[in-house]
């Protein structure tokens, strides 16, 4: 199943972020999928609304009262919109469409649909939220453009709810899983695993404060593949090995959560992805290695659409989808 509803839409620049996360992302995979699977698009259930305790399934209580009392400022330290000199930083709030704070609603809205399409898989094997995938967002606070962290919430969320108990989280997003593997460390039922670009952001700070403490980003997920920019032809071989070393030490789980991050296509448009330049075809062995993976486990698939911008970033999700449509139609 499929979840999308206009209100996931959050184009950036409407609220006056200078960052290419388009609309365009999600329309144009929802355009495909209603001609494709019509019967198989849903909008996240009613009985669903995002509330405190929601919230609190991945973050601290702090955290969730200042998103709930103070949205802005939580947007503010979450995007970096204030610079250390007190300017705004790809930020203009004056040619926005809209206020700043209205950005929380297609975040909430998004992270009901991971929910829901985590729900769809435990019941059909298979599911699909057009947004999500927030994964730097920890358990103190928001960054890397992620509010929250949704994955978490879905994961926890079927443990309490639909009795799930082992959950993987398999992360090809461009950036380190860093929210997901901070706030899943003490947690032997969520296994995290990501494949990410092996410098570059978030690990292009200090791995330690003045104080010697451990910058949070640099906490590891139980499985991380770095890979560098100049072995672009080593990544689906890395890929495949990191999956098997998941898999031989680990019991096959009662869902994987994948977060299907589109960005290290070569296509994509942010600066910070750049470390990663994968082909389309690539790009598509990617995915089709995953999901081949965990169809011969037999492990219901949960995946979310996590980093992609700019406007070709859609195309990676058609071609996914577009590969494995017999299987779905079947469904």
């Amino acid at each position: 199943m499929f979840y999308y509803n206009k209100k996931f839409d959050l184009s950036l620049i409407r609220y006056g972020i200078h960052v290419p996360l388009l609309d365009i992302r999600g329309q144009e995979v929802f355009q495909y999928i209603k001609q494709q699977f019509p019967s198989k698009v849903l909008e996240p259930e009613n009985d669903l609304a995002m509330s405190p305790e929601i919230l609190g399934l991945a973050h601290n209580s702090t955290y969730v009262k200042k998103i709930l009392d103070n949205p802005e400022q939580a947007l503010i330290e979450t995007y970096e919109l204030i610079d250390e000199s007190g300017k705004y930083h790809r930020f203009d709030p004056d040619n926005a469409e809209k206020p700043l704070k209205a950005l929380c609603e297609p975040i909430f809205n998004q992270t009901l649909g991971s929910i829901a399409a985590l729900r769809a898989a435990t019941k059909q094997g298979f599911g699909f939220n057009l947004g999500g995938g927030l994964h730097h967002a920890m358990t103190f606070g928001g960054r890397g453009f992620c509010l929250i962290n949704d994955i978490i919430i879905a994961a926890r969320w079927g443990q309490k709810n639909l009795g799930l108990q082992n959950i993987w989280i398999i992360d090809v997003d461009a950036h380190k899983g860093d929210g997901t593997a901070e706030i899943a460390q003490s947690d032997p039922s969520l296994v995290t695993f990501s494949i990410h670009m092996k410098k570059g952001w978030p690990l292009d700070s200090a791995e330690y404060d003045s104080q010697g403490k451990r910058n949070p980003w640099f906490l590891p997920s139980n499985y991380d593949v770095g890979v560098a920019a100049s072995d672009s032809e080593i990544y689906l071989p890395s890929l495949q090995k990191g999956l098997d070393q998941l898999a031989s030490e680990n019991s096959v789980p009662d869902l994987a959560i994948v977060v299907q991050g589109s960005d290290p296509y070569e296509k994509d448009e942010l600066e910070s992805a750049n470390e990663l330049k994968l082909s389309k075809q690539q790009m598509l062995q990617r995915d089709q290695m995953v999901y081949q993976f965990l169809k011969k486990l037999n492990v219901p698939q949960c995946y979310l659409m996590s980093g992609g911008y700019g406007s070709h970033v859609h195309e990676i999700y058609i071609q996914f989808l577009e590969g494995i449509k017999d299987e779905l139609q079947q469904n």
